[in-house]
């Protein structure tokens, strides 16, 4: 299976932070899985440090191989499948990392309830926390 996690599923996963639920963390360390993280993660973390809401450092993109984890650059094909899939969530990087996870036919792992709350046929989602 392919897994692209959401921004927060990084922040969560590299803190060792509890609110990962076991079933998330089973999958993530599942070697049969390729698991992928968006460029635009990258780009939305580098933003909120520049605000002071995150400390970031962007070295960690250089760990990305030996975390097992891939990194998806962005696409003509995603941006030209950029949609709001949730009236009630404009946030762009919510809805591009969605996209992203759709057009790369990646089950998106995210915490956020604005996401959950999708209801698109060719997205698939997993709850963070469970």
């Amino acid at each position: 299976m392919r897994l692209l996690i959401d921004t927060q599923v990084f922040i969560w996963l590299i803190n060792e932070d509890a609110r990962l639920g076991a079933t998330t963390l089973k999958a993530l360390q599942d070697t049969s899985n390729e698991v992928f993280i968006s460029y635009f993660s990258f780009f939305e973390m580098t933003i909120k440090a520049s605000i002071g809401k995150l400390d970031f450092d962007s070295s960690v993109m250089d760990d990305l191989p030996k975390m097992g984890i891939g990194l998806i650059a962005p696409s003509n094909s995603t941006l030209q499948k950029y949609a709001v899939f949730n009236p009630d969530n404009k946030d762009p990087f919510d809805n591009i990392l969605a996209t992203v996870a759709i057009t790369e036919k990646c089950t998106f792992i995210t915490s956020d309830p604005k996401i959950l709350a999708i209801s698109v046929r060719s997205l698939s989602l997993l709850d963070a926390t469970k």
